[in-house]
Parts: C-alpha cells; sequence; structure tokens
C-alpha cells in the first residue's frame, strides 16, 4: 500500500516538475531567442495586417545574414525619436536597386513583386541606389502606402539596425 503510494506520489512529482521545466524553457527561449511584435500601420498589407501580434526570431541573423525576401524588424536610426518598422528584404548587400515603371529592378532584373499595385513613387531608388557593405534596400508590401528604403526618412538599414525576422503570427488566431 505504502509502495503504491510513493509511486503515484513520485509520478505526480514528475508531471509537476515536467511542467514547470516546459515553462521555463518557453520562457527562456522567449525572453532571449524571440521577440513579441504588433504590427502597426498598412505598409506591410496585403501579407501582415496592422494590429497582428508575431513573432520574432532574434537569434537568426547572429548565425546567417538576411536573405532576399525575408521580413525584418528593424529599428531606425535616429537616437531620439526610436521606431520600429517592418518590411520585406528587396536588396542585399553590393547590389543595385531601382524603381522605374512602376517595378523594383535588383541589379537589372525585375524583382519579385509582393504589392497588388503598380509603384507611383520611386523616391530615393529613381536612379538606382547602390548598397554598401551590410546594408539591405526594404520595401512594404503595401508599395504606395510605405514609408521603406525609398525615403530619407529611413533610408538603406544596415545590418547592426536588424532586429530579427518576423514570423509566426500568434494573435489574432486563424
Amino acid at each position: 500500500m505504502r509502495k503504491k503510494k510513493r509511486q503515484r506520489r513520485d509520478k505526480i512529482a514528475a508531471y509537476v516538475l515536467t511542467f514547470l521545466a516546459v515553462i521555463f524553457a518557453a520562457f527562456i527561449i522567449v525572453r532571449f531567442l524571440c521577440a513579441g511584435y504588433t504590427v502597426q500601420g498598412d505598409s506591410m498589407l496585403p501579407t501582415y495586417e496592422s494590429g497582428e501580434k508575431r513573432l520574432v526570431n532574434r537569434l537568426i541573423y547572429k548565425v546567417k545574414s538576411p536573405a532576399r525576401y525575408d521580413i525584418i524588424l528593424f529599428e531606425s536610426e535616429d537616437e531620439t525619436n526610436k521606431q520600429y518598422y517592418v518590411k520585406r528584404v528587396v536588396g542585399l548587400p553590393g547590389e543595385t536597386v531601382q524603381v522605374r515603371d512602376g517595378n523594383v529592378y535588383v541589379d537589372g532584373r525585375k524583382a519579385k513583386s509582393f504589392g497588388k499595385e503598380q509603384i507611383l513613387s520611386p523616391g530615393l531608388a529613381a536612379d538606382g541606389v547602390k548598397l554598401s557593405k551590410n546594408q539591405y534596400f526594404v520595401m512594404g508590401d503595401n508599395y504606395n502606402n510605405s514609408e521603406d528604403s525609398r525615403s530619407a526618412v529611413v533610408g538603406n538599414v544596415k545590418k547592426t539596425q536588424i532586429i530579427g525576422k518576423v514570423g509566426i503570427k500568434y494573435w489574432p488566431f486563424g
């Protein structure tokens, strides 16, 4: 009888310890490897909607560099007025990005389009933007309603500004 009680108590203790270990592991992952971010504004429509909560992988770009078409979270360079942006990487270090005839061209080749409309304002990319080492050209998917690398406010994004890769939506569900 005592042996069965002890086995039952040990089994319950094992479940509780397992549960606590899972909670602790989730806390460590969310705290150090991921961050939560709420998408603000309509610049990434139709891909992301304003108000969506998404996880941002903060570790991935410590291991590798951003790839073309990754969606990233980065902070502005303005130290007095920090702002965070979610945009898609279009141009990589060493490339030239140009917006002409309503389309994006990378090193003279037409880039994949994620927006539904033609680009009305080429901004700084009208004559082509040559990216230096560790610089990225980013754009929102809602081309005509996005403050991105075409604007002097944002400009080219340095790798040091990038917080991580935007990923899984966790709110609202569905």
